[in-house]
């Protein structure tokens, strides 16, 4: 997995017990380390070998609630489509896409203290060939 959001990888919550409970059960993150007042997960890592992190922060300031957008491969969104559908989570898939000829396939679920959680992966079976060559057909 990996985070696409362009926001903070922090997130300030009220309740970070409840928060932690969400994104264990929902996407079964593996915690690195914990404190009293802060939770920090591994996403997983990106295609240069660094791992990607996600931290929680206890905070009477709690940030307002926003959309959380993860990336998953194509290996891993049938796991996440089918767990996440479970908790109630509604698959979506794009008409169209800011990736030319491809198919986003994106699940949604609502987080706690009002966040969203957005899960996107793109469908390589919708996708086009990405050269003419390849669209042409073999003599």
């Amino acid at each position: 997995m990996q985070r696409l959001s362009l926001d903070t990888g922090i997130l300030r919550v009220r309740n970070l017990a409840a928060m932690k409970a969400f994104w264990v059960d929902m996407l079964r993150l593996p915690v690195l380390v914990e404190t009293d007042s802060a939770v920090t997960f591994e996403l997983g890592m990106d295609t240069r070998g660094h791992t990607q992190v996600f931290m929680l922060l206890a905070d009477e300031q709690a940030d307002t609630p926003r959309h959380l957008t993860l990336e998953v491969t194509d290996r891993e969104f049938p796991i996440f489509c089918e767990h996440l559908r479970q908790r109630g989570a509604h698959l979506f898939q794009s008409e169209d896409s800011s990736a030319p000829g491809c198919g986003w396939r994106i699940l949604c679920c609502n987080a706690p203290e009002g966040h969203r959680l957005i899960i996107i992966g793109i469908d390589p079976t919708r996708c086009a060939p990405s050269s003419p060559i390849f669209a042409m057909p073999r003599q």
